[in-house]
């Protein structure tokens, strides 16, 4: 049964090659561009692997090109098609034209979830356990029949890319279970609840921006699910955007009755730099400027007059010296 594989990221690129290594007959590939603002890219990589086994590529960022369909219906033959990783609605045009179906992964356990970024809304939201649905393209976001499903723990402590290393490893050993089931013709989809289902809005850089004014949990569980390579929780220091890598929650914090949310109340090389919340004490043990690089936050935050954040007050009065249009 050949297969054309629709994909992108890590996650799919990994699915891709477990499924050539195990001698699936993949007859086409289609690499979806990711976003500029990915500090991992995958595209050479599904490029390489093409080449190194002979594998029809073609790259887009929209599935609706006509040469891109025109090429995926004559050419691969295929069968049936796998999608990991694609984040628009894949047009009638191409998932209708599978006699064995077109099937997605989407890392949440549908109907939860649906849409963008599950994995890090999951951890963001305080999830206990997250999963991988295969699922039935159809038209609509997510809704589509499910084939398999794994469901998968979130440590209360886990991070981003953490959870995803296992989120990648079940994408793995889903893709080789459904398309043996397929093969077999022994499919048996189930439809969605959809009563139940939840939706996801999607992810852009600057919504890692942290309110020191909400929960402390909130706030960790904001810097756990954006860490790199996500694009990060971050606030402002001195003027400048301040990524904050680790924290946790500072236990048995002392009560302050005279709150203000941001404000740095201890600092403590090799410990960390404590800082005031809505209702407690967040520890920040490492920081970036950049998103990468990593540093102790004693080497850039030295007062405890520092108050992190947007400085709204200046933000304000620059805002009022722009002229009117």
């Amino acid at each position: 049964m050949k297969l054309l594989f629709i994909g992108s990221t890590r996650r799919g690129f990994l699915g891709l090659k477990a499924m050539v290594e195990a001698g699936i007959p993949v007859s086409g590939i289609i690499s979806l561009a990711q976003d500029d603002h990915e500090a991992e890219r995958y595209e050479a990589s599904f490029l390489e692997l093409a080449q190194s086994r002979n594998i029809p590529l073609r790259e887009t960022r929209l599935l609706r090109d006509p040469s891109i369909l025109a090429w995926a219906k004559a050419e691969t033959r295929a069968e049936c098609a796998f999608v990991v990783g694609a984040r628009v609605l894949l047009p009638d045009a191409l998932f209708n034209v599978f006699p064995r179906g077109c099937w997605a992964v989407h890392d949440s356990l549908l109907p939860l979830y649906r849409g963008f970024a599950p994995l890090n809304w999951a951890i963001i939201n305080g999830e206990k356990e997250t999963g991988v649905t295969l699922f039935q393209v159809a038209g609509g976001v997510d809704t589509g029949d499910v084939l398999l499903q794994r469901r998968l723990p979130l440590g209360t402590d886990e991070t981003a890319p953490q959870a995803y290393e296992r989120v990648c490893a079940a994408t793995t050993a889903v893709l080789l279970e459904a398309y043996r089931v397929l093969q077999d013709g022994k499919a048996r989809p189930r439809p969605q609840d959809h009563a139940l289902a939840t939706f996801t809005c999607s992810r852009t850089p600057a919504d890692g921006l942290i309110d020191w004014s909400r929960p402390t949990l909130e706030i960790y569980n904001l810097v756990r699910g954006l860490t790199f390579p996500y694009p990060g929780a971050f606030t402002y220091h001195v003027g400048q955007r301040l990524f904050v890598v680790e924290a946790r929650p500072l236990p048995d914090a002392p009560s302050y009755v005279g709150r203000i949310p941001g404000r740095v109340i201890r600092i403590e090389k090799d410990l960390g730099v404590d800082v005031l919340t809505g209702d407690g004490v967040l520890r920040i043990s490492r920081v970036s400027e950049d998103g990468r690089k990593t540093c102790d936050p004693s080497a850039l935050i030295r007062s405890v007059r520092t108050r992190l954040g947007v400085d709204w007050v200046a933000a304000m009065a620059a805002i009022a010296k722009q002229p009117s249009s």
